[in-house]
């Protein structure tokens, strides 16, 4: 029996998964052809990768060691299957998630420079809310995300993108927006917010929950430009990045609303997981962090 590359794949999928159910979700497989793979990887190798004793993936001391060599022998592989038989490079597929507030902003122009400066990779965008590219990266369905902050494993790789500052909108005159509005006033008060799946409205609600505040939701939908868009026409207040609506505040079109204590930042974040690509995932999550400015909508 000799070592394959495909349970090599199934060996750093569960190291860096964390688990044999959560490595077969990535893979696409089933547990037992995980499991399997792995029996066979170490009937070959005549020594245990994981320590049938605990309950954890966790590695033996050996497996820590081989573990370091497959994953140069996997890269090694892919840097050679990247080439065509002319010597030229084939594209690299990157899967890459984003939100509606990256799309609208600076998400294309990002994606013209990286074109220009790298024609080898090729993005597979999805535009989700928050919480739905965060189960779609736990399962390896995406490489990377940009979304707020939020819980993650503890081996996920996290660098910081954007500190944005919020405000609160509605349509002139529907609340008096000459006064400071106490936070406990909020509560008298229809919101116009996004669905269940959205990190960002899960962290306002947080954060109202801290002042004991409950608010009311007369509408929840999963854009961001209908809920400006139900605001201005008056439906209820909304909370949204004040950077992009800069133009519409100063037109009159939209009244921004001061309340005390200030509305908290949004932290964004690119995220991935270990891989055999994590060296490119990290050059890429370095290009969206200089690229990221959520203040100027891309289309003005």
């Amino acid at each position: 029996m000799s070592l394959t590359y495909n349970q090599l794949i199934a060996l750093l999928a569960v190291v860096d998964s964390g688990t044999f159910d959560r490595a077969a979700s990535r893979l696409h497989l089933t547990q037992s052809t995980i499991t399997k793979r792995i029996q066979e990887l170490e009937a070959t190798m005549g020594f245990l990768v994981f320590d049938r004793t605990k309950r954890q993936a966790i590695l033996t001391p050996e497996g820590e060691q081989f573990v370091s060599q497959a994953r140069e022998t996997v890269a090694s592989f892919d840097n050679l299957a990247s080439f065509s038989k002319e010597g030229r490079a084939i594209a690299t597929l990157v899967r890459l998630g984003v939100t509606e507030l990256s799309s609208l902003t600076w998400l294309p122009r990002f994606l013209e420079a990286s074109f220009a400066a790298n024609p080898d990779i090729q993005f597979e965008l999805t535009i989700d809310m928050s919480r739905n590219l965060h189960s779609s990266l736990e399962t390896g369905e995406l490489d990377l995300i940009v979304v707020p902050e939020m819980p993650f494993q503890s081996n996920a790789h996290i660098q910081p993108v954007a500190d944005i500052e919020i405000t609160l909108i509605a349509k002139p005159g529907l609340v008096p927006d000459e006064k400071i509005l106490e936070i406990s006033d909020l509560q008298e008060l229809d919101f116009i917010t996004q669905g269940r799946t959205s990190g960002f409205s899960k962290n306002i609600s947080e954060w109202f929950a801290n002042f004991g505040i409950t608010t009311r939701h007369s509408v929840r939908v999963d854009s961001l430009h209908a809920m400006v868009g139900l605001a201005v026409a008056g439906r209820g207040l909304c909370i949204t990045p004040r950077e992009y609506l800069v133009p519409l505040i100063n037109s009159g079109r939209i009244a921004e609303l001061i309340t005390t204590p200030r509305l908290p930042r949004l932290k964004y974040c690119v995220v991935y997981y270990p891989s055999p690509h994590e060296a490119l995932f990290s050059r890429i999550a370095d290009d969206i962090r200089e690229s990221a400015d959520f203040k100027k909508p891309y289309f003005t």
